[in-house]
């Protein structure tokens, strides 16, 4: 076959177009290297301790750590290694930056530090430090009523009322935490982390002496709810079904005849210039209760770290006080209706956690602040949500427990306390194994006792409760303004609590451990205790007769 010019030409020129279309062109780029670091976003809980890793990818292909420098753009949140490994520090956000040190390009990933937990953590500390402070001029951190309550009772200031350190507390925060609460008396600082890890960090610190936690949380969002410690079973205001003294204590005659209580009034001691600090669990809008009025409120607070608000919730607080302060005569009269009162709320109501034996402490403490006489405290400790948590027997001496041993402390700084035994008829509890508290069991109106009544016998060989009162279907006032009948030791407590006051107006020169003694002496079964009743019942009337002999 012959090819003539025109076709050769042609056949050419395909070629060529052929050939430029299989191969670049010396002026064309090189295609761009593709590059990338994953994953680019981290979210990481902060309490998995496992790191979590990230890298760099050329081609696909992931590149030799050996080729990169990794730094962190906030080490306080997130810090990375050599390799490449990131290891959450706190709360918060932070970078971490790839850097290709030979091409000096950078790569990022962002990392979120995030918790669904929270703890808190009790500091046992060696010493209190340098506070600045110094006894011989306790004016500078005690109130003038605290001091005047020493000096009518002769007690001597001393180091126990020195404040802690503020330098101690500064590295404590330092360490990433939230100061909850502190305790001059006991030596101890409450403090919250989102990292349980911490704890390491805490006792590593030259002034800690051991660090134990005591709450945890792993919804940030607490729910409140009520919460009560006793067994209740409230009804409706019927004086039809009640014998009462209408003309003067109403609901509450039952309860202040069965100690004989009307005496100490009838004689005109109602409280009258005594101040007593009720620490309990809520007093629900009892600012605004139209039968709680006018009782002398002279100040309330939350000692929760979740919620200041003393009146936001639960009516337990509301109930106990009322056995003492209402005074609404033809109604209800409490055993003290002119005293005034503090309300200290300690519980947390969304857990049931050993912190809250650090709240009832500064609760304590900030009494002992603010000058009071008298502190009631219809709470009990003896179990937690945090196991092995358990209130062991062998601590139930009198002076180990946390709550007890600030108690024994309270009442070293003169003040009387009164405290319920329980609800648990073999479980005793802190801070009612003190020695130096009024523990007060439940009977009925007959004398005879609750079923439901703690008792027992503590590890040093004394009885729980040390006396009884009525808590068995007990008329109190609830947070409508009417007449509830509810059963527990809490009711029981603030009876005998307010009696205890009114006798101690009528003979201030007693001491807090005289007016304790005086109570149990009173008691019907005092010659001859005997479990569950222990001491018995007291009659207010022979109190004031063993008063007068003194």
């Amino acid at each position: 076959m012959r090819l003539n010019v025109n076709t050769c030409c042609k056949i050419f020129s395909i070629l060529i177009v052929l050939c430029f279309s299989c191969k670049k062109s010396v002026h064309e780029p090189e295609e761009e290297p593709v590059i990338c670091m994953e994953p680019s976003i981290i979210e990481i809980d902060l309490n998995d301790n496992k790191p979590h890793s990230t890298a760099v990818f050329l081609n696909y292909l992931p590149v030799d750590s050996s080729r990169i420098k990794w730094t962190s753009t906030n080490p306080e949140i997130a810090e990375v290694d050599e390799n490449g490994r990131i290891t959450a520090v706190d709360v918060g956000e932070a970078e971490i930056v790839a850097t290709l040190v030979k091409e000096g390009i950078d790569f990022k990933c962002e990392v979120k530090v995030y918790s669904n937990c929270l703890y808190k953590f009790r500091i046992t500390l060696k010493d209190k430090g340098e506070s600045g402070f110094s006894i011989d001029r306790p004016g500078e951190f005690l109130s003038s009523k605290a001091m005047d309550r020493r000096e009518k009772r002769k007690i001597a200031i001393d180091e126990t009322d020195l404040p802690i350190s503020p330098e101690y507390i500064k590295e404590i925060e330092n360490t990433g935490g939230a100061i909850v609460v502190k305790s001059k008396w006991l030596n101890t600082v409450t403090v919250q982390y989102y990292n349980q890890s911490l704890k390491d960090k805490l006792q590593q610190l030259s002034f800690v002496e051991g660090v134990e936690l005591v709450w945890q949380q792993e919804n940030k969002e607490l729910k409140c709810h009520q919460k009560s410690t006793e067994n209740s079973r409230p009804t409706s205001f019927d004086d039809s079904n009640i014998a009462f003294d209408t003309t003067y204590y109403g609901a509450s005659w039952n309860s202040i005849k069965l100690n004989n209580g009307q005496v100490l009034h009838e004689l005109g001691y109602k409280g009258k210039g005594m101040d007593i600090a009720i620490i309990d669990a809520g007093f629900i809008d009892i600012n605004t209760n139209p039968s709680l009025k006018n009782i002398n409120i002279k100040g309330a607070k939350s000692f929760i770290y979740e919620d200041s608000n003393p009146y936001n919730t639960d009516s337990h607080g509301v109930w106990v006080t009322s056995c003492m302060a209402t005074n609404k005569p033809g109604y209800y009269v409490g055993s003290a209706p002119e005293a005034n009162y503090w309300l200290l709320r300690t519980e947390n109501l969304s857990t049931e956690y050993p912190v809250e034996q650090d709240y009832w402490v500064a609760a304590a403490e900030y009494a002992d602040s603010v000058g009071v006489d008298v502190i009631n405290t219809s709470l009990y400790y003896f179990s937690s949500k945090l196991p092995p948590y358990v209130v062991e027997r062998e601590h139930l001496d009198g002076k180990t427990e946390l709550a007890t041993r600030a108690a024994n402390m309270a009442a070293a700084k003169g003040i009387f306390i009164a405290c319920c035994a329980g609800n648990y008829p073999t479980t005793l509890s802190t801070p009612g194994d003190s020695p130096n508290v009024l523990t007060v069991g439940s009977v009925t109106d007959s004398g005879l006792i609750s079923e439901f009544t703690a008792s027992g016998i503590t590890v040093d060989g004394r009885m729980i409760p040390d006396v009884v009162a009525l808590g068995g279907y007990a008329g109190v006032i609830d947070v409508d303004g009417q007449v509830s009948f509810r059963s527990g030791t809490s009711y029981a407590c603030p009876t005998l609590c307010g009696l205890s006051a009114c006798l101690w107006q009528a003979f201030p020169e007693l001491s807090n451990h005289e007016l304790l003694d005086i109570i149990r002496q009173s008691a019907d079964r005092y010659n001859h205790p005997e479990l569950p009743y222990a001491c018995g019942i007291p009659d207010m009337a022979k109190a004031f007769k063993l008063a007068q002999s003194r």
